[in-house]
């Protein structure tokens, strides 16, 4: 199933599938998973890793555990703009959405739950996600719609 077909699904929902089917697969990889593990770095920092392992060839990208995520923060609908300074963000953990609320915070610069509870209401902001699997490069947007995030594209 292309990442297309999950268009207006929770994304915690599609996590749960794309996990089970890595799963399933010995040869598949995904960067979809469960958990709240990873490091935020710079999006430099991922894009040289990136590189790094095109260049070391097939295998290697075939095979990589390395989950190396970008992650971008767009402005929201209501016209609020995130600190693009900083964007877009590296991420080595899973594809989730905690992950989705995290970036938000990192990108608006929130540092309470209830500032973030409020502005994810009023604001209802998306978040863009590109990464590397054993399928080559993809990209999923989210937008979180008032309950959850909800894939877009």
């Amino acid at each position: 199933m292309k990442l297309g077909d999950y268009t207006s699904r929770r994304l915690d929902d599609v996590v749960a599938e794309m996990s089970e089917a890595a799963r399933e697969d010995p040869f598949a990889r995904t960067p979809f998973g469960p958990g709240k593990d990873g490091t935020v770095t710079s999006g430099w920092a991922v894009s040289l890793r990136r590189a790094a392992m095109l260049m070391a060839g097939p295998n290697r990208y075939l095979f990589s555990e390395d989950d190396m995520i970008l992650i971008t923060v767009p402005a929201t609908g209501s016209g609020v703009q995130p600190d693009a300074a900083d964007m877009p963000f590296g991420w080595d953990g899973k594809i989730n959405e905690y992950t989705a609320e995290c970036a938000v915070w990192w990108a608006f610069g929130i540092t309470s739950d209830v500032e973030a509870a409020e502005f994810m209401r009023e604001h209802r902001p998306a978040v863009i996600f590109s990464y590397v699997d054993c399928r080559g490069p993809g990209e999923i947007a989210v937008r979180f719609n008032g309950e959850f995030w909800e894939v877009t594209g």
